[in-house]
């Protein structure tokens, strides 16, 4: 009788425990995995993931529209300038493309960081008393140069083209050469949100991610 209370015990048990998976359209880790791929990588094609999971939250419509391409190029633009405002205008001028050379090296080593969830632990929201929340523990490695060529020094205004085309140009093959593994851990919040009788979970500020990761990926590397 005893072996019998067990066996049913275990059967309701599993079966518990199958219908709680049921109702969890993906997993957290799932869930951060595309976080990750949109926000970090900048991946069109998971973007897209992301919003059909998201859809059924947001009335059919999709949570993040962003365009990546925009972005990119609005950022690459605005960073080339503040670096080149720093030279005379004859400097910044003709070293204009290989500034933009190099913070695309950068950036797309930056975006080609490797990610690894370490463990997801569910917690009781302590704002909303029927929320759960996923804490996702994960890090990320980059490749980076262990040193930089040193830049030109001095007053900047008066470095000359070829010098700092030299130090662009150097440092982009360092960033394409990369020896150096720097590994970071980080932690981020995945919001339940049932729908439907199916949970789901999102952040409404993804950029936490990215923000996060660039405060360590731009501190990793420099002139040694």
């Amino acid at each position: 009788m005893n072996n019998f209370k067990v066996i049913i015990f275990m059967m309701l048990a599993l079966l518990s425990q199958n219908l709680l998976a049921q109702t969890e359209v993906k997993k957290p880790s799932e869930v951060f995995e595309m976080y990750f791929g949109t926000f970090v990588k900048n991946d069109d094609a998971v973007l897209s993931k992301l919003n059909d999971y998201l859809r059924p939250t947001v009335e059919g419509e999709n949570a993040y529209q962003v365009d990546f391409k925009t972005v990119s190029r609005d950022m690459m633009k605005e960073t080339t300038d503040n670096f080149l405002s720093a030279f005379s205008k004859t400097t910044a001028d003709a070293c204009r493309k290989e500034a933009e050379d190099y913070f695309t090296a950068m950036m797309e080593n930056f975006k080609n960081g490797k990610l690894s969830v370490k463990d997801v632990k569910i917690v009781q929201n302590e704002y909303i008393e029927d929320q759960k929340i996923a804490e996702v523990n994960y890090s990320v490695s980059f490749k980076v140069p262990a040193k930089f060529s040193d830049i030109p020094t001095g007053d900047m205004k008066n470095v000359k083209p070829e010098d700092l085309k030299k130090y662009l140009v150097q440092s982009v093959q360092a960033f394409k050469n990369a020896d150096k593994i720097v590994i970071t851990e980080q932690k981020f919040s995945l919001y339940q949100l049932n729908e439907g009788g199916k949970t789901y979970y999102w952040n409404g500020s993804p950029d936490e991610i990215v923000a996060g990761l660039t405060d360590f990926y731009f501190d990793s590397f420099g002139s040694k």
